[in-house]
């Protein structure tokens, strides 16, 4: 088990949202799950994390979160730090995940709300007891009262509320799904370090934010590239931000058109197909009722691959 404070330094720009590969029966694969793993810690990145929706938790039980963040860990050992999620509305099954993941060596975890978020008391509750559950390092989530978090979304828990959470030094931080850039700053000038920040995955605002205090982001462009991801990150941190635009400009403009192939916004659904072509996944399939991409999708996004490497 690492402290919270070795978490908390640790856990800094890319964070990679895992991935779930699922066999064509729709159980986990886990052969696959050791591949890519695997080649995420030899990349090296040093946070690896689970996120209620781009890991797929919406559609695992309680039993296969706890096995495959437990998976994880083992394979990753030192190398790599690994935060789980909790995944639904009820309290008892969180916190019986909590001492379950923190048995199983897990490093920390996302509490998450509920996909019908509680009053922010109630949510403040619910971190509260957990920290009476585990010794663990916990986060919290931001989340939005707005559907679109593209233009900054409203946040459901306000300074107050994080005053409250800010009692229990084993919280450390937030995952801020929002993509609220004034909101963040309002909580650095609140509480400077006290949280560590990790963002939606909206690598172009976190240009804009990086160098503030705890600051993370939630990994998109190792999706396509992991080597790239760790180059954005080095030019923003040697005080490149216009090497780290170049970067992100040609990463997110292919992520795009893969997107409109995929016919997806925010889905996780092209992302099972890329690491499917890079041979990390041994299928693209999704577990239903999430959708899977067709062979015809498949095969232009590995077109739009060979694109993006050959400009390499």
């Amino acid at each position: 088990m690492v402290d919270c404070e070795t978490v908390k330094a640790q856990v800094h720009g890319p964070v990679m949202g895992l991935l779930t590969p699922f066999r064509d029966d729709g159980a986990i694969d886990f052969t696959s799950l050791a591949r890519y793993v695997e080649h995420l810690v030899c990349a090296p990145l040093g946070v690896l994390a689970f996120s209620p929706m781009v890991s797929s938790t919406c559609v695992l039980t309680a039993d296969e979160v706890l096995k495959v963040s437990a998976e994880v860990k083992q394979i990753a050992g030192d190398r790599a730090i690994v935060l789980a999620t909790t995944r639904g509305d009820s309290p008892p099954e969180t916190y019986d995940l909590v001492r379950s993941l923190e048995k199983h060596g897990v490093d920390g975890v996302f509490v998450f709300p509920g996909y019908f978020a509680p009053k922010p008391q109630i949510y403040v509750d619910l971190l509260t007891r957990c920290c009476q559950c585990t010794a663990m390092p916990i986060f919290g989530f931001q989340v939005s009262v707005e559907f679109d978090r593209r233009w900054g979304g409203l946040a459901w828990m306000n300074l107050d509320d994080w005053h409250r959470v800010a009692q229990c030094p084993q919280i450390i931080g937030l995952k801020d799904d929002t993509g609220n850039l004034e909101a963040r700053k309002a909580m650095i000038d609140r509480f400077g370090d006290r949280f560590n920040i990790v963002g939606p995955g909206m690598p172009e605002r976190y240009v804009q934010i990086h160098h503030l205090p705890g600051q993370a982001e939630l990994s998109l462009i190792a999706h396509l590239d992991v080597a790239q991801e760790l180059h954005f990150h080095a030019r923003l941190a040697s005080g490149d931000a216009e090497g780290a635009q170049v970067i992100l400009r040609r990463a997110l403009d292919t992520v795009q058109r893969i997107r409109q192939v995929a016919g997806t916004a925010w889905g996780i659904e092209p992302f099972h197909a890329i690491a499917h072509l890079r041979r990390l996944f041994e299928t693209p399939t999704l577990r239903a009722p999430l959708p899977t991409l067709s062979n015809d999708q498949i095969k232009v996004i590995g077109r739009l691959l060979a694109q993006y490497d050959g400009e390499a």
